[in-house]
């Protein structure tokens, strides 16, 4: 069995592309560590947290939207970039079923 890269995921339980990366993580068995990212509306910023600095310190900088996907060391900035990977089969290679 090949062993699975630790998995992290920073997202905003506002977020429905971040329910739809979980969720495809939950479904292929895909133990991840997942960080809340609180977002404030009225100022469209993401509040100042752990958190959100950690995000910030893995992304390179300040993202203006969730979710991050750190699989092992590869960076996915965003479900829309995670589609591809799934449609390609890429998404395989990194994450084997059940990991």
């Amino acid at each position: 069995m090949v062993k699975q890269p630790e998995v992290h995921i920073y997202y905003s339980k506002v977020c429905g592309l971040c329910t739809e990366a979980i969720d495809f993580l939950h479904k292929r068995g895909i133990t991840f560590t997942a960080y809340a990212i609180e977002y404030d509306a009225e100022a469209d910023e993401f509040v100042d947290s752990p958190h959100t600095r950690e995000m910030y310190k893995r992304c390179g900088g300040p993202v203006e939207f969730v979710p991050q996907i750190f699989i092992g060391n590869r960076h996915i900035g965003g479900w829309r970039k995670m589609e591809p990977l799934i449609a390609s089969g890429e998404i395989d290679t990194l994450l084997p079923e059940g990991g």
